[in-house]
């Protein structure tokens, strides 16, 4: 099914991540580990499988208790032509997918339920964060129109890249699969991390018993954990899901800050515990190239952005189903421009 003309580089990494899934693994990315210590530690690490695709008369639509009657039919869903990277998206640019789930159960392979594009620019030295939410209801090829985050479960990561590039018109170069295992340990080593609070979210989590205030906080493994997987409580900015992963995002910066602060000894001595909690289908070198252009950048913070942007989608029940239909149009010259570094929100 796979496209044999996508740009893809498979073979064997391993990282982690946090809470939000995706976290750790772009401290790996960005870390300024010395090569020696990478290579030492490549040991740790495994390779992404490949996986058998679902049978199509197996695939399962995920229906929301609570989403009433469906206000559209799968059919009355109009999709623009597919379209190719565009050349100003794809140059100087690598592309990471980090790919979060709730469980890695042997044999197990859940919907993926945090999705976030890295973009690392080489042009730009700039390194930019991509929510893409995971009720999006977009084509599937071989299946019917789904969530997005149905492909993962019915074809793994290459299924899930094919999807991204059908929809959006972006080669995803190299996956990082991730779960919630060993995220606290990790945010704990750290010595914790700082994130801010909104009123609104200091006021929820301290209803759930967190000593938390609006405001700065420095917190650990635990509640950070909770910080980031809290689907139903506003940021200043973003509601319910959105806000979620809007966290997930101030989180994954809080954590790159934490770990580049505590000197290579202690990065070094990290690695051993990250590594082994990831997979990924990049090779020694392919790290070890990404690691000395992160270390050449001169990163003051990571910009963040997710899919759909405002305004360019609708609220649908289909097929018993809450999701987000996508104007495709509009969010595919987004997406490019938030590779590129110049989307404006």
């Amino acid at each position: 099914m796979a496209d044999p003309n996508k740009k893809k580089k498979r073979s064997a990494f391993r990282w982690v991540l946090t809470g939000t899934l995706i976290v750790v693994a772009v401290l790996l990315i960005l870390a300024g580990a010395a090569a020696l210590a990478v290579n030492h530690l490549m040991s740790s690490i495994g390779e992404i499988e490949e996986v058998e695709l679902l049978d199509p008369e197996s695939e399962e639509f995920e229906t929301d208790e609570d989403a009433g009657e469906d206000s559209m039919a799968p059919e009355e869903v109009v999709w623009p032509e597919d379209v190719e990277e565009t050349e100003a998206a794809s140059t100087g640019v690598t592309n990471i997918l980090l790919i979060g789930q709730d469980t890695r159960t042997a044999g197990v392979r859940e919907r993926s339920d945090s999705m976030i594009l890295i973009s690392i620019n080489d042009d730009t030295d700039e390194v930019n964060m991509i929510s893409i939410m995971r009720d999006l209801y977009v084509q599937i090829p071989g299946y019917s129109d789904n969530r997005i985050n149905a492909s993962y479960q019915f074809g793994g990561a290459s299924l899930l890249d094919e999807v991204i590039q059908k929809n959006f018109g972006v080669t995803i170069d190299y996956n990082v699969e991730v779960d919630f295992t060993g995220f606290e340990s990790i945010i704990d080593l750290l010595g914790g991390v700082d994130i801010t609070l909104t009123s609104t979210e200091a006021s929820y989590f301290q209803a759930q018993g967190y000593s938390v205030s609006a405001g700065a906080n420095h917190v650990y493994g635990e509640f950070a954990l909770i910080y980031a997987r809290t689907r139903y409580v506003s940021t200043a900015t973003e509601a319910n899901d959105f806000g979620r992963t809007q966290r997930q995002r101030a989180l994954i910066t809080s954590l790159f800050n934490a770990y580049k602060d505590v000197g290579i000894t202690t990065q070094i001595a990290l690695l051993d515990d990250i590594l082994e909690l990831v997979s990924t289908d990049m090779s020694n070198s392919e790290i070890l190239s990404l690691l000395y252009l992160a270390q050449s950048m001169n990163l003051s913070e990571l910009g963040s952005y997710r899919i759909p942007v405002d305004g360019s989608y609708s609220n649908q029940t289909i097929r018993g189903m809450s999701v987000l239909v996508p104007d495709l149009t509009t969010n595919r010259a987004a997406i490019q421009e938030m590779i590129a570094g110049t989307y404006v929100q």
